[in-house]
């Protein structure tokens, strides 16, 4: 989800236009049944067996799903457990855990579960597992991240031995989202026996063997997997190297058969061949830069508009990102239901009215600032690079600081930052993007942005439950934040994986899942 984590179409990757992209995202997919649409993107007959070799962007820092701080680590446990619900590629919410679901009135909700999931300790699935999961989740003095995403449910309550039922403090529109990316279920016993930060126990469908730190993580097929037939994997090796090149490389001497980013400069050249072969690319990622606004010059409005108007995402995509990225101000960008088209700064970026700003915010030339960037994503180091160039334009001076995972985050924690490069891999629905990152009370409001106003529209957004009436206020939601917030999204990533041409079944998913359940090896 996080990497503690505008608006123009998007535009088609090099050498393809825009509806023959599209046209290549959907043609020849065939779907295949809950939970979750894994859909095979190539032709043939399954074959059980083998070893995916996966390089992913980054290293995992913990296997707890009730922290979930970093994208790397959501990406190898949730094979290893299972959510109540999941979303498929046409953004429809389809069964997981829970076969089925109603809503009995504007604060109750109904969920039947499947009765065949055994964890991997050989725990049954039951409804007190989904009650202790969320109990758990919601106590406040376990301190857990994920917290935020479920703030309007009450409790949880076991109905029956498969049945349970969630009560709401109010309505809440994004339930089913929320369900659907932002946790797992776990097990009781299997927490207390081992420490669930380094020892993951689900009902996935592969089970976890080992966590080599600063190398590879191991997972194995769960033979008692309630879908019959699956996973197709005898086992799945995660590594993380450190950059783009380095998986390639990987990928093509076949130390890896599976990647998930290749160098950006290198796409159009790679589509034209047969191996790697790619998947459909869709732009499910936004890229930011996020503002510290708890301190100067921040926490001035005016000075966060003019880094807005400064910025040119174009020079950005065009530069950086080489075309694997779209151009937009908002989180979700067409082909997203929730894309608005909205830009407070179309027609940037305005270096004078950028001065302009300053100048009422009392700041002249001198200012320097620094820029906290992840080592590991060479990309938003280089966005830090283009950056600079483009806010020296404006008199600003800024020091682009890469740091390893574990630094990064302790550091934006700790709001020693003046911008910080980002992504956020939650935007099923735009509540995960803007309650978290920008409601006062959050935990992952890292830019100490506060603002009465802000909170009090987000909640509107948040507990507002018919689906017209919220897509109806989210376009001025957007702008709001596009010229009162703290975060200026400039980019969305295209999402494509590459892999052997032996290596059939992976298509990226809005929710953003590394599920591999379906993925098979010829």
């Amino acid at each position: 989800m996080s990497e503690i984590n505008g608006t123009h179409r998007p535009d088609a990757p090099i050498g393809l236009s825009r509806r023959e992209w599209l046209a290549g995202a959907v043609a020849g997919v065939g779907t295949i049944t809950a939970p979750g649409v894994r859909t095979a993107f190539a032709q043939g007959t399954p074959k059980r067996g083998g070893t995916l070799r996966v390089a992913t962007v980054d290293k995992p820092v913990n296997m707890d799903p009730g922290y979930a701080q970093l994208y790397s680590s959501l990406q190898i446990y949730q094979n290893v457990y299972n959510k109540l619900v999941y979303v498929d590629e046409s953004g429809q919410f389809v069964p997981g855990l829970a076969k089925s679901w109603k809503q009995e009135n504007d604060k109750a909700w109904l969920f039947d579960l499947i009765d065949n999931a055994v964890f991997h300790n050989g725990e049954p699935l039951t409804a007190q597992d989904v009650v202790f999961t969320f109990t758990r989740l919601l106590d406040a003095k376990n301190k857990l991240p994920m917290r935020i995403f479920f703030s309007p449910v009450e409790a949880v309550e076991a109905v029956g031995t498969h049945q349970v039922r969630f009560h709401l403090t109010k309505p809440f529109g994004p339930l089913l989202a929320m369900l659907s990316q932002a946790t797992e279920v776990v097990n009781e016993k299997a927490l207390k026996e081992k420490d669930p930060k380094l020892f993951p126990v689900g009902t996935g469908p592969f089970k976890f063997v080992e966590w080599v730190k600063d190398d590879h993580v191991t997972l194995e097929r769960w033979d008692k997997y309630y879908r019959p037939g699956r996973p197709y994997l005898d086992r799945i090796i995660f590594y993380a190297p450190a950059d783009d090149t380095v998986r390639l490389t990987g990928l093509q001497t076949g130390r890896y058969n599976w990647i998930q980013t290749v160098p950006p400069q290198r796409i159009p050249e790679l589509e034209r061949g047969r191996d790697p072969k790619t998947s459909p690319g869709r732009p499910y990622l936004p890229f930011y830069l996020n503002l510290n606004a708890s301190k100067p010059p921040f926490n001035d409005k005016r000075m966060r508009q003019a880094i807005a108007w400064a910025i040119d995402r174009a020079e950005i995509v065009k530069l950086v990102y080489f075309g694997s990225h779209v151009v937009t101000a908002e989180p979700t960008p067409e082909p997203s239901p929730w894309a608005t088209g909205v830009n407070a700064h179309k027609g940037g970026p305005d270096l004078a009215k950028a001065r302009q700003l300053m100048a009422e915010a009392g700041v002249t030339g001198g200012l320097t600032l620094t820029y906290l960037v992840k080592s590991q994503v060479p990309v938003l180091v280089k966005t830090g690079e283009i950056l600079r160039e483009q806010l020296k334009k404006i008199g600003i001076t800024l020091e682009v600081q890469p740091l390893e995972s574990g630094q990064y985050f302790e550091a934006m924690v700790g709001k020693k930052f003046d911008i910080v490069g980002g992504w956020w891999s939650v935007t099923v629905d735009p509540d995960m993007f803007y309650s978290p990152l920008q409601h006062s009370t959050s935990p992952w409001n890292f830019s100490g942005f506060k603002s009465e106003e802000a909170d009090k529209r987000i909640d509107a957004f948040r507990f507002t439950t018919s689906p017209a009436a919220r897509k109806k206020m989210y376009p001025e939601l957007v702008r709001w934040f596009q010229e009162e917030g703290s975060i200026v999204v400039f980019s969305n990533e295209i999402q494509r994986y590459w892999m052997k041409p032996t290596v059939n079944g992976s298509v990226p998913l809005g929710s953003l899942e590394l599920r591999f359940e379906d993925t098979w090896i010829a």
